[in-house]
């Protein structure tokens, strides 16, 4: 686990974006935090927001154990659409298996989730690190960029039973000290379970 800086999470999302739309990678090293920020905040407005709602955020790179992966969560959402109707439990492994189980252009037209981008991945992995949140609230972290990627590496997974490492950025959402105290139960609990603490 590194600790790493916003600026090169925010650095590497836009230019993931910008990829994803077609925008041409517009130099993107002479910009300031702020302006990284600002231009993400154009690309996805929703999902990016919490980098200004949940102040102060440490980021970190760290590389997912099998548990931590099969425990990651989609996007959040209103129940029952995109994400949230693709994977009932919210996991990115119940996504993976929906996909397995179901008709890819039947699973895109109830979901809104584009099947084909993830089984392309499934045919070209990418090794881009993923962008995930943790709020601290004893619920492991979701993942607000690099859903499709993350499925595929999961369907691989469902296939062939073996997991390929996969890195991610992890923002974890500082809170004042009454949560922090609940959040050290909570990994006390979940290691007395048995389950990762993140």
């Amino acid at each position: 686990m590194t600790r790493v800086s916003q600026a090169t999470v925010l650095r590497h999302w836009v230019e993931l974006e910008q990829r994803k739309a077609n925008v041409p990678n517009r130099g993107l090293e002479p910009l300031s935090e702020r302006e990284l920020l600002d231009r993400l905040l154009r690309l996805k407005p929703g999902v990016a927001s919490f980098i200004w709602r949940e102040k102060p955020i440490s980021w970190r790179r760290l590389t997912l154990s099998r548990e931590s992966f099969e425990h990651l969560r989609v996007v959040d959402g209103p129940d029952g659409l995109l994400w949230r109707a693709l994977s009932p439990d919210g996991t990115i492994l119940g996504a993976a298996r929906a996909v397995t189980a179901g008709d890819p252009e039947t699973l895109t037209a109830e979901t809104g989730v584009d099947i084909s981008r993830i089984l392309s991945f499934r045919e070209n992995p990418s090794n881009e690190p993923l962008v995930a949140v943790t709020r601290r609230d004893c619920h492991p972290p979701r993942v607000v960029d690099g859903n499709h990627r993350a499925t595929a590496r999961a369907l691989r997974l469902v296939e062939t039973g073996q997991y390929e490492p996969v890195s991610v950025y992890l923002a974890r959402c500082e809170r004042p000290l009454a949560p922090l105290v609940r959040e050290r139960a909570c990994d006390a609990l979940r290691r007395l379970r048995g389950h990762p603490t993140w």
